[in-house]
């Protein structure tokens, strides 16, 4: 016993040195954002770290779900009269499953992000006595996303000697552009472009006018007061590329290719649990509506954007259901996105539908509408999915290889769209074809019954699984990497310093046409002047 105390005391003092105290940073303002959020956390708690979640609440719905399993210290601040207002103003997106996403929106959307952004950094400067108590936790390491960067006065304030940086989303060109990367709109599609990295002339010219305006109009205010120095700003572009590295919810077997910093670290699907999900146990009831048929076919639209908010001409008008536990299976429909679906007597349709609904309670004879939990979507009896585009569930089908209906309604779900079905596993349709039943069918007959879609499936999963470094390993490595070295200078690319006519060689290629037309004006002043030297000299003879 005398000799295993030494060892134990030594393991003990071992482990406490590679633990660090990590702050991650999650307004509640999206499902996805925060669920996201809520794995990196779990991940560097599962590494034995001690991780707080401050989880300040924008929209309340998020208030009361529990976004981590395995961090418990969770922190959290309700929102002031004013932040709740304009939270609430978030969900109104139901107008988007008819009207296009539209570059003019770039200024509003970025005015309201400023304002959402903004109103939370007064909530945290008013709230300086629970600041006070994270700072005595003396944290080793700062986590948050880019469009939060009221949380730069924040770090500064709990003296946090380093912070990283995590996107939800794959790409956004302002934030990397501040990091140095390179953004070049000829082949790099942005966030809310409708196009992929092949692109019309008109396609590049509509990409590079989304860059410039959210350059100029950018998602984040100008600068923050600082919490101790009332007169000293914090500028948010200058002070982010400080970020000793950036994660993005991008991966290089799914995403377009593109040239990338050291600081950029890809660590997309990191949230996609597939070995849990492939463990789930169906219920009984599950378990005989995936037996019901030989193919089964799952439709969902996210938490965002609902079914339930679908206009009514690309809904079913009759059909007929059996009722589950937070399900609704279809088993004949008629007209526009329903009449599809009844060419297809030997495919069992599960649709998520969020609530009851009246007029279709005039129109049809089903009498149940239930929300639809997602335990099944790893089962091999599922043979396709129908989905919006959103990036988890992009993730999601991708690492489980279905062959997919990509149908995007908004923001970067037309990217996202594009970026899977560049691998062949998937079909886009425009959400405007939702009304025309042939267009539903047929891209329903490519995913169900042509073989070739599920073969590229099941190949982009089998890359995304085997990939050589697992994004869980980047992220925990390179955070802890982060947390012992604070910042990083030494990645930090020099072309930020550089000014629009350097960085482009504009400067070098307007003295290249100086020299270049003064060697021209040289040999033609020299040749006229040979050629009349000789003409003289013939006279003369």
């Amino acid at each position: 016993m005398n000799l295993i105390l030494p060892y134990l005391v030594l393991l003990i003092l071992i482990t406490d040195i590679n633990s660090y105290n990590i702050l991650v940073f999650c307004p509640l303002f999206g499902h996805s954002h925060s669920t996201y959020f809520g794995k990196l956390a779990d991940i560097l708690t599962e590494a034995g770290h001690n991780v707080t979640l401050f989880t300040p609440t924008i929209i309340d719905e998020f208030r009361n779900h529990s976004y981590t399993k395995l961090t418990k210290d969770v922190v959290h601040l309700d929102p002031n009269p004013k932040l709740k207002s304009i939270g609430d103003l978030i969900a109104g997106n139901s107008r988007y499953w008819k009207q296009e996403f539209s570059i003019l929106e770039i200024p509003q959307s970025a005015r309201f992000f400023q304002s959402v952004t903004g109103e939370l950094h007064n909530v945290l400067s008013s709230n300086l006595p629970l600041l006070d108590k994270l700072k005595k936790k003396k944290f080793d390491l700062f986590l948050f996303e880019s469009i939060f960067t009221c949380a730069l006065p924040l770090i500064d304030y709990l003296e946090i000697p380093a912070f990283i940086v995590a996107q939800s989303i794959t790409f956004e060109s302002s934030s990397m552009r501040a990091m140095g990367e390179p953004v070049m709109p000829s082949y790099i599609p942005d966030l809310i472009t409708q196009s992929s990295d092949k692109m019309t002339l008109y396609e590049r010219f509509l990409n590079t006018a989304i860059q410039l305006l959210q350059h100029y109009f950018n998602y984040s205010p100008e600068y923050y007061l600082s919490y101790n120095n009332p007169n000293k700003r914090i500028y948010s572009m200058e002070r982010l590329s400080d970020a000793s590295f950036v994660f993005t919810n991008s991966n290089p077997y799914l995403d377009f290719p593109r040239a990338i910093v050291s600081k950029n670290i890809p660590i997309g699907g990191i949230s996609v649990d597939t070995e849990n999900l492939k463990m789930g146990k169906l219920s009984e009831a599950w378990d005989q509506v995936l037996n019901r048929r030989p193919k089964t076919f799952l439709i969902a639209f996210g938490s965002v954007i609902l079914s339930k908010d679908m206009p009514f001409e690309y809904k079913l008008v009759d059909f007929q259901v059996f009722e589950l536990s937070k399900v609704i299976v279809l088993c004949f429909v008629r007209v526009s996105l329903a009449r599809a679906m009844e060419q297809f007597s030997d495919v069992t349709f599960i649709w998520k539908y969020e609530d009851d609904d009246t007029e279709r309670k005039k129109t049809e004879k089903a009498k149940y509408f239930f929300k639809r939990e997602r335990q099944f979507s790893a089962d091999p009896r599922l043979s396709a999915f129908m989905t919006h585009g959103g990036l988890g569930s992009v993730n999601e089908v991708s690492y489980l290889g279905k062959p997919t209906i990509m149908c995007p309604i908004m923001g970067d779900q037309m990217r996202n769209a594009k970026m899977l079905a560049r691998h062949n596993g998937s079909v886009e349709i425009s959400k405007h074809s939702l009304g025309d039943s042939k267009i539903v069918e047929e891209a329903f007959r490519k995913v169900i019954y042509d073989e070739s879609y599920t073969v590229a499936a099941k190949r982009l999963a089998e890359h995304l699984q085997n990939q050589p470094v697992k994004p869980k390993d980047l992220f925990l490595k390179h955070a802890e990497f982060a947390a012992r070295f604070g910042k990083l200078p030494s990645l930090d690319p020099y072309s930020r310093q550089m000014g629009f006519l350097e960085y482009f060689l504009l400067d070098l290629l307007f003295i290249a046409i100086c020299f270049i037309t003064l060697l021209c004006l040289s040999l033609y002043f020299l040749a006229k002047f040979v050629w009349r030297l000789f003409r003289s000299k013939s006279k003369t003879e």
